[in-house]
């Protein structure tokens, strides 16, 4: 009887602390038809685990040598989708930085560094992502507006490690210059066509510059230019990067791990009087968070916003009054309890646990400060 060996040639897991338990529920990750052939040429399995996936190669009896050895240069792709899209972008904090804030149409990269590899599953490489600007197809039209709208701009193409690439080719082959001048249209927008058909697929940044000063930069926008991956509306992509200069492919099993993190939000509450069981001009109303300290929430005071009534906000006419959460409070998909509106005189209980925001609602931002919005009718 012949023995089929399968040794793991990497471990991907994906965390988020919105979850329990950590673990990152209702995401997608899957290989690029291109990475899929290139699996199933070097005798790979990719496979889903409850904390994410596992690529796996067909090796000798020695379980370690592979039946197919695949080049040492090498790039796997993958892409990252949600189930519910709106509600992961409400929770998830997917800012690349305090400059740098995730935008409608922006795409999460990530990719892992080939010199800093960690063989250790309790302490896996974290990978952090970065913002890019969408994706492409190898040949496209570039359309961009700048600021002053001048007669010519500069346009210049890098790839990922920073390279100026030619756009494109003259009619004979022969590549075109490395900067580009770009005049302006009718209506004060500029395009140009970018043909990076003959580039490998992956981050390439368009740079629009003054026609003669280095040091004015109108523009800069970065894409994963891919036929393939042009056509799909992803969240994210997943490159794992092997160079031989590092000998990690078949080396011990690497271990990598995508960590997201939860959002936080101003718990804003509009109290509508709607029963008319709070008499307003002698009864006056607060909210007192008795929920003890924990991993995961800490006891919040809540300001009332305003008059009471508020003086110009109103529900449907009806009296309202406005509490405001003197700070941010994290979203957790276990709700916080005991947060009590009450009236005095009395020390009354009118609603024992308050509710919580909605994780799929709208989330506003208020002079910088990210808010949730909660109607409570009395």
């Amino acid at each position: 009887m012949v023995s089929i060996n399968y040794n793991r040639l990497f471990n991907l897991r994906v965390s988020h602390d919105y979850f329990e338990d950590g673990k990152l529920r209702g995401m997608k990750l899957a290989p690029t038809r291109e990475t899929g052939r290139i699996l199933r040429g070097g005798q790979m399995l990719f496979k889903t685990i409850p904390t994410g996936f596992t690529i796996l190669y067909k090796a000798e009896a020695d379980e370690i040598s592979p039946i197919v050895e695949l080049s040492a240069e090498l790039t796997l792709t993958f892409t990252m989708a949600v189930e519910n899209k709106a509600e992961f972008l409400n929770i998830t904090n997917l800012d690349e930085s305090p400059t740098e804030s995730y935008r409608s149409g922006n795409i999460l990269y990530f990719t892992n560094n080939p010199g800093a590899v960690s063989i250790n599953a309790e302490s896996p490489e974290s990978i952090s992502h970065v913002l890019i600007d969408g994706t492409q197809n190898s040949l496209f039209t570039y359309h961009f507006t700048v600021s002053g709208s001048p007669n010519q701009v500069r346009l210049i193409v890098s790839d990922e490690d920073g390279n100026v690439v030619s756009a494109g080719t003259e009619v004979d082959g022969t590549p075109l210059p490395s900067e580009l001048e770009v005049a302006k249209n009718d209506d004060d927008s500029y395009s140009r066509q970018i043909d990076l058909r003959n580039k490998p697929t992956g981050l390439y940044t368009i740079t629009i510059l003054h026609i003669t000063d280095d040091t004015t930069q109108y523009k800069e926008e970065t894409f994963y230019v891919s036929d393939e991956l042009a056509s799909q509306n992803v969240l994210g992509i997943v490159d794992i990067i092997y160079e031989s200069t590092t000998g990690h492919l078949y080396a011990d099993t690497e271990q990598y791990e995508l960590q997201f993190s939860r959002k936080e939000t101003i718990w804003k509450y509009f109290v509508v009087n709607k029963n008319q069981h709070v008499t307003l001009a002698s009864e006056d109303l607060f909210i007192e968070d008795l929920g003890l300290p924990s991993a995961h929430y800490s006891p919040i005071t809540f300001t009332r916003e305003g008059d009471e009534p508020h003086a110009t906000v109103s529900i449907n006419g009806m009296e309202t009054v406005i509490f405001r959460s003197d700070t941010p409070i994290p979203f957790f998909e276990i709700p916080k309890a005991s947060v009590q509106l009450k009236k005095n005189p009395g020390d009354t209980i009118l609603v024992s646990n308050m509710p919580n925001p909605a994780h799929n609602g709208v989330v506003k931002e208020q002079s910088g400060a990210l808010e949730s919005e909660i109607y409570v009718f009395i």
